[in-house]
């Protein structure tokens, strides 16, 4: 079965920022765990398609180096943040501690 995504946005790297879409009809829940020294995403799939659209705007707009994003547990502000994102255009990406 073959499957497509569409989604069109507005591009905002201009303004050095970014926006979430949510969908209100579903709740968005995800956390990221250490297990074992490696992060686990679980998430819901309204969750995974929400990351997939932040992903997508950060690789197709024009955000500069060190562009991120503080992902919060469940998407919501008022919870720990579950996720940093950053974009790193160097040659050679480095682990940062």
């Amino acid at each position: 079965m073959r499957k497509k995504f569409e989604f069109e946005f507005e591009d905002q790297a201009c303004d050095n920022s970014i926006s979430f879409d949510y969908d209100e009809s579903f709740d968005e829940k995800i956390s990221v765990l250490i297990e074992n020294g490696v992060p686990v995403i679980y998430a819901n799939r309204s969750a995974f398609i929400l990351l997939a659209k932040t992903l997508a705007k950060m690789a197709l707009c024009d955000y500069s180096n060190g562009f991120h994003v503080h992902l919060y547990q469940d998407f919501n502000a008022d919870e720990p943040e579950a996720l940093r994102v950053i974009l790193d255009e160097t040659e050679e990406t480095t682990n940062q501690s």
